[in-house]
C-alpha cells in the first residue's frame, strides 16, 4: 500500500479521517491524496450557473491547499502530498481514483446508521466499500481513537476467503508494531464448522509467527457475529478491525455487501478496513 487516498469533503468526520490517513501515509511510507468529489447530482451543483460552479472549484481549491499544508507538517518532507478535484458521483469517482493509483488504500469517514435505516443505507462511504477493488479504511463519525495502531482484530469465519486479510493486516501490524488478535467465532452447535476455524487459525498463527508480528487467539462460541466483534474489540481496546468485503448477488452486474459486512461498517464504533475478496480462490465453472 503506496498510497494513501482521503476522501474529503471538509465536514468534521471528513478531517477526522484525514487525520487517520496521515498516520497511514507515515508509517506506511506512502504518498498522501486529498481527494475532492463534485457531485452533479447535488442541488447546488445543478441550479447553480457557471460562475458559480467555478466559485465552488476556487472555494474548494483554497481549503484543500491549506489542510495539504496542515498535513505536511506531520509528514517525512520527501513525502507525496497533492489534493485531488473531481467531478461525478463520490463512490465511483472515490474507486476510479484508487485504481489509477494503484496500490492504494482509501480512507472515508462515514455517518453510519442502525436499524430500520440499514435498508436504505446510500452514503458515499457505504457505496465505495461496496464497489471498490482495494482496500478501505472506514471511520464512524464522533469517534475519537488512537490513530497509531496497536491493536487489530481479525475475525477468522469458515469462509474460504477469510485468511486473504491477513497478508494487509500484517502488513500493517509490522508498520505501526501492532499487535493481531485471532479471533474464531463459531456455533457450538456446529462442531465441524469449529474443526475448519481451528484450522484457519492454525495456518493464520504460522503465518504471523513467520513474520515477526504478535499475536493471540481468541475463541468465540456465538451466534451473533457483529455484536461479538464489536464486544470483544471494545473490551480489548481494539483500534482496527479487519474485515473481507462480503457481497451477494442483487441482480445482473450488482453486488451488495452482506449483511455482517453491511451492519460492521454502519454501527462499529472502531474504525473497519474492509478487504476485497480475490475470487480467483474459487473453482472455475
Amino acid at each position: 500500500m503506496k498510497n494513501v487516498i482521503v476522501g474529503i469533503d471538509f465536514s468534521p468526520c471528513s478531517l477526522n479521517a484525514m487525520k487517520h490517513a496521515v498516520s497511514l501515509a507515515v508509517n506506511l511510507k506512502a504518498s498522501l491524496t486529498l481527494l475532492f468529489v463534485i457531485s452533479p447530482d447535488e442541488k447546488l451543483v445543478i441550479e447553480a450557473s457557471a460562475k458559480d460552479k467555478s466559485d465552488i472549484i476556487t472555494f474548494a481549491e483554497k481549503k484543500l491547499t491549506e489542510l495539504v499544508e496542515g498535513c505536511k507538517k506531520y509528514l517525512p518532507k520527501d513525502t507525496k502530498v497533492q489534493y485531488k478535484i473531481r467531478m461525478g458521483k463520490p463512490s465511483r469517482e472515490i474507486n476510479t481514483e484508487a485504481r489509477t493509483q494503484g496500490n492504494a488504500i482509501t480512507v472515508l469517514g462515514t455517518h453510519g446508521c442502525t436499524g430500520f435505516e440499514e435498508f436504505f443505507m446510500g452514503s458515499s462511504a457505504f457505496k465505495t466499500v461496496s464497489g471498490s477493488s482495494n482496500p478501505v479504511l472506514t471511520i464512524r463519525e464522533g469517534i475519537n481513537i488512537s490513530r497509531d495502531l496497536t491493536d487489530i482484530l481479525l475475525p477468522i469465519d469458515d469462509s474460504l476467503e477469510t485468511l486473504q486479510k491477513l497478508k494487509v493486516a500484517t502488513t500493517l501490524a509490522k508498520a505501526f508494531q501492532a499487535k493481531i488478535h485471532l479471533m474464531g467465532f463459531h456455533s457450538g452447535n456446529y462442531p465441524e464448522i469449529k474443526r475448519i476455524i481451528d484450522a484457519y487459525i492454525q495456518k493464520a498463527s504460522l503465518y504471523l509467527n513467520e513474520n515477526n508480528v504478535r499475536f493471540e487467539v481468541i475463541d468465540v462460541d456465538t451466534s451473533n457475529k457483529v455484536g461479538s466483534v464489536i464486544q470483544i474489540a471494545k473490551e480489548r481496546n481494539i483500534n482496527l478491525i479487519v474485515v473481507m468485503k462480503e457481497v451477494e448477488s442483487a441482480g445482473e452486474n450488482l453486488f451488495i455487501l452482506t449483511q455482517f459486512s453491511e451492519k460492521l461498517v454502519n454501527r462499529s464504533p472502531i474504525p473497519i478496513l474492509t478487504i476485497p475478496i480475490d475470487s480467483s480462490i474459487y473453482p472455475k465453472r
